[in-house]
C-alpha cells in the first residue's frame, strides 16, 4: 500500500519502510549463483564478454518463484526465450539511433503487457527493456545479433536448470507453501474478529486464500490424480477457505467465532506436510478457479475502457520521449533513461505510488553510485568478478521485496559491474552518466504520468461498485438452483472474487494527493466501496455454505432471488447514471442481503455518478 500524498509525513516514512514480507533465501542464492556462474564460465573459456552477455539470460532466475513446478518450467522457458529475443532485436536495431528508440519503445509496451498478463511479478517488464536497450549499445552489436541472442539463451537455460532443481526437494513444495501462507492469514483473521484490525486482516486473508487457489487450481492441469497429493491439499484448502468464510460471517453477525476454529487452523500445518486422504474424490468443479488465465487477462488489458490501455500508452510514450531526448542531447547511455522511465510507469500505480517509485529509483541510484565506485575501484576480475556479481544479485533478491529504494542501492553497482566488466574506461564519467540518465528517465516518467490520464490502473470507484453488484447478481441466481459448483457459477464466483480484490486495491491506492485535481474523489466513495465489499463477501459466503452442506443448506426462494437480482442490477445501473438509486426494491430486514443492500444504498454519494 502506498500512502497518499495528503499525508506527506506518512508518505516519506513509507519510502524507507521495510515491508513485512517473507523473502526466500533459496531463491536469492539461486539467482546469485546463476548470475555469477555464467560470468565465471565465460572467463574460464577465455571470453569474459560472452559470459557477461550470457548473464542477461541468467536474469531468468528472477522470475517464477512460488509457482508449481510444472507451470514454472513453462514460464521460465518462455522468459528465457523472451530475453534472447529482446537482446537480438535490440542488437538488430543498433543500425540507427532512431530505429533503436522505436524498437525499444515497442519492446517496453509489449513487455509490460505480457508481464502483467502472465503475472510474473517483480522485476516485471523493466529487466526486459533494460536487456533490449543495453544490447543496442554494445559496440558492433548489429553485426552479430544472433550470437548475442544465443549467449543470452544459454544463460537462460542455465537459470532454468538451477531454478527447476528445487523439484528434488519436493514436487509439491510450492503448493504446500501457498496453503501454509493462506492458513496463517486465516488464523490471524480469526484472532482479529471483533477488533479494530479486522478489516485489514480480512483483506490479507482473502488475498492469501486467493493466491492459494491460484496455485492449487489455476496453475494446475485440468485433472488431478485421484487420491494424489494435489487433491488432498485441495481438500485442506477448502476447509481453510470455509473457516475464512465462517470468520467473516461471525464478524458481520456480531457473534464470536467458533472456538474450534483456532485450534483447527493450528493443526493444519502438520497435515499440509503429510496430507491425509481426502474425504471423497472431488472434481475440479468443486474447487475455486483462482483467477483468469493469461490469455483472458491479455485480451482484457486491450479492451476499450481498460485502465491498462492507458498504462501501455504511457509506457510507450515515455520510452519514445526518453530515448529521443537521450539521442538529441547525446546522453552516453540513453537506454538507462528509457529503462528508468519505463520502471516508473509499468506497474500502473497511482500518483503517490508513481512519485514514490521515481524518488526511490533516483535516490537509490545516487546512493548506489557510491557503492559502485568502491566496487569498481577494486577492479574485480576473473573468479572475483563472478563472486561480486553473485553476491550483489543475491543481496538484491533479499532486499528489494522489502523496500524497492534500498534494493536499487544494490542494483546500481550490479548493473554497472556487468555493463563495464568491472573495468570502466573512465570511472567518474561512467558513474556520472548513470546518475544523469536515471534522473532524466524518472523526470520523463513523472511528466508522462501527469499528462496522460493521471490515475492508477484501476477502475473508477463507481464503475467498480457497479461491476461488483452486477457480478453478485449473476451469483445469486445459482443460490436458488443449488448449482454453485456448475461451470457458469464458478465463472461468476471467480469474477466476483476478482472484484473483491479490486475493491481493496482501489480503497488502498486511489486516495487524495494528485496535484491539480481529483483530490477526495476516492475518499467520497470509500463508504460505498466498503459496503460493496461486505455484500460481495456475504454472497460468496452463502455459496460456500451451500458447497459444504448442499443437502441441508436452506434454498433461496426464487421470488426472493429475483427481487435481489433486480435490486442489484438497478442500483448498479444507477450508480454510474445521472442520479442516485431510486426506491429500494428489497426492504431492509427482509432476509438475505437486505442489510447489505441497504448499506450500499446509504453509502452512495449523491448524485451517484463519476465523470469518466
Amino acid at each position: 500500500m502506498t500512502v497518499p500524498l495528503g499525508d506527506p509525513a506518512a508518505w516519506l516514512r513509507d519510502l524507507v519502510r521495510l515491508a513485512p514480507v517473507r523473502v526466500d533465501m533459496v531463491d536469492a542464492v539461486r539467482a546469485g549463483v546463476c548470475a555469477g556462474l555464467v560470468v565465471v564460465l565465460g572467463w574460464a573459456a577465455g571470453d569474459l564478454s560472452a559470459g557477461l552477455t550470457a548473464s542477461v539470460g541468467a536474469f531468468t532466475a528472477l522470475y517464477g518463484g512460488g509457482r508449481p513446478y510444472r507451470a514454472r518450467a513453462v514460464e521460465l522457458a518462455v522468459i528465457a526465450v523472451a530475453f534472447a529475443a529482446v537482446v537480438t532485436l535490440g542488437a538488430l536495431a543498433a543500425v540507427s539511433a532512431w530505429v533503436t528508440v522505436v524498437v525499444v519503445a515497442a519492446l517496453a509496451v509489449v513487455a509490460t503487457w505480457l508481464c502483467q498478463a502472465l503475472d510474473t511479478g517483480p522485476p516485471g517488464a523493466y529487466v526486459f527493456v533494460l536487456a533490449g536497450a543495453t544490447a543496442s549499445g554494445i559496440p558492433g552489436a548489429a553485426t552479430e545479433p544472433w550470437r548475442l541472442g544465443l549467449l543470452v539463451l544459454g544463460g537462460g537455460a542455465l537459470a532454468w536448470v538451477l531454478h527447476m532443481s528445487g523439484v528434488l526437494a519436493g514436487f509439491r513444495g510450492p503448493e504446500k507453501a501457498a496453503l501454509l501462507a493462506g492458513t496463517a492469514a486465516v488464523a490471524r483473521l480469526v484472532e482479529s474478529v471483533g477488533h479494530d484490525d479486522y478489516s485489514a486482516a480480512r483483506d490479507r486473508a482473502a488475498r492469501a486464500v486467493h493466491r492459494c487457489w491460484v496455485t492449487l487450481a489455476q496453475r494446475q492441469p485440468a485433472l488431478a490424480r485421484p487420491g494424489g497429493t494435489l487433491e488432498r491439499l485441495r481438500a485442506l484448502g477448502l476447509e481453510v477457505h470455509g473457516l475464512l468464510v465462517d470468520a467473516v460471517r461471525a464478524h458481520d453477525e456480531g457473534r464470536p467465532v467458533d472456538p474450534a476454529a483456532a485450534p483447527r487452523l493450528r493443526a493444519v500445518p502438520a497435515e499440509v506436510a503429510d496430507p491425509p486422504a481426502a474425504p471423497a474424490p472431488r472434481a475440479r468443479g468443486g474447487v475455486p478457479r483462482g483467477g483468469l488465465g493469461p490469455a483472458r487477462v491479455a485480451r482484457e488489458m486491450l479492451t476499450a475502457g481498460s485502465p491498462w490501455r492507458t498504462v501501455l500508452v504511457r509506457v510507450g510514450l515515455a520510452a519514445l520521449v526518453a530515448g529521443a531526448l537521450g539521442s538529441l542531447v547525446g546522453l552516453d547511455h540513453a537506454y538507462w533513461a528509457v529503462a528508468a522511465a519505463v520502471l516508473v510507469l509499468c506497474q500502473g500505480l497511482d500518483w503517490a505510488g508513481t512519485l514514490a517509485r521515481a524518488v526511490q529509483r533516483l535516490l537509490g541510484t545516487w546512493l548506489g553510485l557510491l557503492l559502485a565506485a568502491a566496487v569498481l575501484a577494486a577492479q574485480p576480475a576473473g573468479v572475483w568478478l563472478g563472486v561480486v556479481v553473485a553476491v550483489l544479485q543475491c543481496a538484491v533478491q533479499l532486499v528489494i521485496p522489502r523496500n524497492y529504494g534500498f534494493g536499487v542501492v544494490l542494483i546500481t553497482p550490479l548493473a554497472l559491474t556487468i555493463g563495464s566488466g568491472g573495468h570502466p574506461a573512465d570511472l567518474t564519467a561512467f558513474l556520472l552518466a548513470r546518475g544523469v540518465d536515471t534522473a532524466v528517465g524518472c523526470a520523463v516518467g513523472l511528466l508522462v504520468f501527469l499528462l496522460v490520464a493521471p490515475r492508477a490502473a484501476l477502475p473508477a470507484p463507481p464503475v467498480l461498485i457497479a461491476a461488483t453488484l452486477h457480478d453478485a447478481a449473476r451469483v445469486v441466481a445459482h443460490l436458488v438452483e443449488h448449482s454453485t459448483t456448475a461451470e457458469a457459477a464458478r465463472t461468476a464466483r471467480r469474477d466476483l472474487d476478482r472484484r473483491v480484490q479490486a475493491l481493496t486495491d482501489v480503497h488502498e491506492v486511489d486516495g487524495p494527493g494528485l496535484p491539480g485535481g481529483r483530490d477526495g474523489r476516492a475518499t467520497l466513495w470509500w463508504p460505498a466501496l466498503d459496503a460493496a465489499q461486505r455484500l460481495a463477501h456475504e454472497v460468496l459466503a452463502a455459496c460456500w455454505s451451500l458447497d459444504r452442506s448442499p443437502a441441508t443448506a436452506p434454498s433461496l426462494p426464487a421470488a426472493r432471488a429475483a427481487a435481489i437480482t433486480a435490486e442489484l442490477d438497478a442500483v448498479a445501473g444507477q450508480v454510474t447514471a445521472d442520479g442516485g438509486p431510486g426506491p429500494a426494491a428489497v426492504a431492509p430486514g427482509d432476509g438475505f442481503l437486505a442489510r447489505e443492500l441497504d448499506a450500499v444504498r446509504r453509502a452512495l454519494p449523491g448524485p451517484a455518478r463519476e465523470p469518466r
